[in-house]
């Protein structure tokens, strides 16, 4: 007889958050297609989101197959998560080509007025649950909203002004439960406001205090 030795099980390891973010996606269409009420796609969501190993995951979306993303197979920024918290995104960050944020009882939120990005057009997801979704853009950027939402609003609101040349196509995608989806452009913050405004008056953008005085030409009336 021979006996073969049987290597010792290795422990399931815990689902990144890319994968988390790619089960909730598969729970997504399912819901929008019909194969879940929205009773199993909150159960499940808990799930997914609550999921200690990769099996307690894959037990979620047995019935609905799709494949997950291998660990490290993607280039886009790491998808961030919440249950019972907000995502806010702003400041000075690096926007990537795909950004995506997901939350449970939390709004997301990203603010791109600082952002810095070298990329021609660049993905937004956001999902949530009892949450909204917003995102703001500065004043002159192209935006686009898809998605849609469950017991909510979606709105998409830019300034009318021309866009700016070099700016990247922001194409927003969202999903809410009880909550809305909101792209609204703004301008920028007061100081590169106050930065615009001296320049267009001639005046160097760092010197403080008021514009040096213009005198009229010699022989005419002040």
């Amino acid at each position: 007889m021979e006996i073969q030795r049987r290597e010792p099980s290795r422990p399931d390891r815990a689902p990144t958050d890319e994968q988390r973010a790619a089960g909730v996606d598969v729970l997504q269409e399912a819901v929008g297609e019909g194969r879940l009420t929205l009773g199993e796609f909150t159960d499940r969501v808990d799930v997914v989101l609550a999921a200690a190993t990769t099996a307690e995951l894959h037990v979620a979306l047995a019935d609905l197959p799709r494949d997950l993303p291998v660990v490290g197979s993607s280039s886009s920024a790491p998808a961030a998560f919440s249950v019972f918290g907000d995502i806010r995104v702003s400041g000075r960050w690096r926007l990537r080509e795909r950004n995506r944020g997901m939350t449970v009882f939390g709004d997301v939120r990203f603010d791109l007025r600082d952002s810095v990005c070298a990329e021609a057009e660049v993905t937004i997801e956001g999902r949530t649950v009892f949450g909204d979704v917003v995102v703001v853009v500065p004043e002159g950027v192209e935006a686009e909203l898809s998605g849609f939402t469950i017991f909510g609003d979606r709105r998409l609101q830019l300034a009318a002004v021309p866009r700016h040349p070099h700016t990247p196509l922001v194409r927003v995608n969202g999903f809410t439960l009880f909550g809305d989806i909101r792209v609204v452009s703004s301008a920028a913050r007061d100081g590169s406001s106050r930065r615009r405004r001296a320049l267009s008056h001639g005046r160097d953008p760092h010197s403080r205090g008021a514009p040096p005085p213009v005198y009229p030409p010699k022989g005419q009336a002040p």
